[in-house]
This record gives structure tokens, C-alpha cells and sequence, in this order.
């Protein structure tokens, strides 16, 4: 079974990769409150953590922001309080190729947008957002600091093993409001 998992890991990376190569974007540091679209992807871990990504995007579109997200669920369904949440898009397993990359025409159409931000708020890897993320053509992209992730994204915070989902979207907030803000200076 390992064989199995092992061959899919490898050619699910070989073709992230060669995709990655190809990439063409504007790359631009962009201060969270110059921003007008942000993408958000995340991993749904949980309804507190759901709901917690729920007031970060009512905070980001009360600041005039366009905010989509995406959010993945490892599960063949849906919990119903994604349904009556914030009208996200969501991917579960059901919306994997066998070697893990998301297969859908919205993902497509998403990773093809020219984004401000994107912000990948997974507290552990995940190919299908990485995946999301590191495809986007955004024009920053953020995430959480890692080995290989400097691959995917511009700016990575640092977290600790026990980081909490909120420690690291304040964190985020933080970096992002103060980064390349010229009344700072």
C-alpha cells in the first residue's frame, strides 16, 4: 500500500512542479489594506476554526476587501455548518484526481485570477491547497513556513507546532498591515 501512496505522492509532485515552472506572474508586495481581492484557501479542521475563518473573511469585507475562498474538507462530505456559512466554495475528497490535485472548473477559473493576496491559512501541508495556492497567479502569495514552501509562496510566517488557527491569522493580519506600508516610515 505504501507503493500505492508513494507513486501517487511522486507524480502528484513531479507535475506540480513542472507546472510551477511555467508559471508567469506579476509578483508585487502588497500591504493588506492596499489590497481589493484576496483569496483565502484553508482547511476546514473544525467548526471553532471554521468560525474563526468566517470572521476574518466579515473583517476583510468590511474593509471594502473582494474576498473568495476556498476551503478543504478531508471528507467525502460537507459539515452541514459549511453550508450555512459564508457561500465559500468548498473541495473534499471527492474533488481529488487519484494523485491528489483538485479537479473542478472553479479551481481552474480561481487559480487563474490575478489576486492581490492569497493566503493559505492551513496549519500543515496540504497538496490540494498548496496545490491552489502555488499555481495562483496571484500577485503575493502567503502561507505558513516550510521546508519546501518557499516553492509556493513569497511571504511565510513562522509557526510552532501548537500555533492555534487564531494565533496565526492574527499573526498574519499583523504582517501583513505592516509590510511594504510606506506611512510607517
Amino acid at each position: 500500500m505504501n507503493i500505492i501512496k508513494n507513486l501517487k505522492k511522486f507524480t502528484g509532485n513531479f507535475i506540480f512542479k513542472n507546472k510551477l515552472s511555467k508559471l508567469k506572474r506579476n509578483k508585487t508586495l502588497i500591504n493588506l489594506n492596499k489590497a481589493k481581492d484576496i483569496a483565502l484557501v484553508y482547511k476546514v479542521y473544525n467548526e471553532q476554526d471554521y468560525n474563526r475563518i468566517n470572521e476574518l473573511i466579515k473583517s476583510l469585507k468590511e474593509k471594502k476587501k473582494t474576498v473568495l475562498t476556498i476551503g478543504f474538507i478531508n471528507n467525502k462530505y460537507i459539515p452541514p455548518y459549511c453550508l450555512s456559512g459564508h457561500s465559500g466554495f468548498f473541495i473534499n475528497l471527492k474533488d481529488l484526481n487519484w494523485y491528489g490535485k483538485p479537479k473542478n472548473d472553479f479551481i481552474n477559473e480561481f487559480i487563474k485570477k490575478e489576486f492581490d493576496i492569497i493566503i493559505d491559512l492551513s496549519l500543515e501541508d496540504n497538496f490540494a491547497l498548496q496545490y491552489i495556492s502555488g499555481l495562483s497567479k496571484s500577485k503575493l502569495k502567503v502561507g505558513r513556513f516550510g521546508n519546501n514552501n518557499s516553492n509556493y509562496y513569497d511571504l511565510m510566517i513562522q509557526t510552532k507546532n501548537e500555533t492555534t488557527l487564531n494565533e496565526y491569522i492574527e499573526q498574519l493580519v499583523h504582517y501583513l498591515s505592516i509590510l511594504n506600508n510606506k506611512d510607517n516610515e
